[in-house]
Parts: structure tokens; C-alpha cells; sequence
């Protein structure tokens, strides 16, 4: 059985490069991760479902709003406005924030995601920006 759900309300964040402050202190770079994660995780406790403990195979859609610069003064998409989102963040280091966000929400531990596709696109209609995240559990759940 497969298990979905979004996350909506920010544009997705990636988890990459860490700053060094001094004194071994270390911070993410990028400033929205732990506001992303958070969401992630609200939204996988959210859906009430248990925590999955074995192997899971997992979808996402990372969704982005389109640039103003995509559109004509009159709300129009531009015919040269890109088809696809390929532009940063990179998409290993959103799966990356994301991953780590369902760990100990949703998941047991990222480490049991054993198969995973990704996607970014742009928001389509009155899509917000966020993900569309599927887990398929691969081992009969007990409870």
C-alpha cells in the first residue's frame, strides 16, 4: 500500500554545505532548511500513519513557484518560459533535507529508504509550493 501526501506552504529547501563558524562550530548554509525540515516533519505526523520500520521505496515532487519573469505584464506565461525546473536547488540536496525530515516522523530511520525517485517541477494552477511525497512500504508492516 502506498502512503501520500504534500507538504505545502514553503518552497523546498536543500540540505547541503554546512558554514564553518569557528571552534568546530558548524551551520547550514542554506537559511530555510530547518524551517523545510520542520514542515516535513509536521506534515508526515500529520497523515497519523506509523511509523514505517522497514524497507521503503519513495516518490517526491518538489514543487516551485515560476519567476515573475515567466509571465507578461498581463499574467500570461511566456512562450520562452522553461518547460522544467532546471535551474537550482539541486535536486539531491532537497531529497537530502527531506529525507532527513521524515526520519523518526514517518520513517524509522532514512537509512530504510531503499529505492527513490525525484522530481522538480514548477507549480501548475493553484498548486503551492512544497512536495508530493509517496512512501511504499516493501515488507508487510507489523504492528
Amino acid at each position: 500500500m502506498a502512503y501520500t501526501f504534500r507538504v505545502e506552504g514553503m518552497a523546498p529547501a536543500p540540505q547541503g554545505s554546512k558554514r564553518h563558524l569557528g571552534k568546530g562550530v558548524m551551520i547550514e548554509s542554506c537559511r530555510n532548511v530547518k524551517p523545510w525540515r520542520a514542515l516535513v516533519t509536521s506534515a508526515a505526523i500529520a497523515t497519523g500513519l506509523p511509523i514505517i520500520r522497514g524497507p521503503v521505496s519513495m516518490s517526491v515532487v518538489f514543487l516551485f513557484l515560476r519567476p515573475k519573469g515567466h509571465y507578461t505584464t498581463k499574467g500570461a506565461l511566456r512562450s520562452s518560459a522553461p518547460e522544467h525546473h532546471a535551474v537550482k536547488p539541486d535536486g539531491s540536496k532537497l531529497l537530502r533535507s527531506t529525507e532527513d525530515a521524515l526520519a523518526g516522523s514517518l520513517l524509522e530511520d532514512d537509512a530504510r529508504i531503499v529505492s527513490c525517485t525525484w522530481q522538480k517541477r514548477y507549480c501548475v494552477g493553484l498548486e503551492k509550493p512544497g512536495a508530493l511525497i509517496t512512501l511504499i512500504p516493501l515488507q508487510k508492516q507489523s504492528p
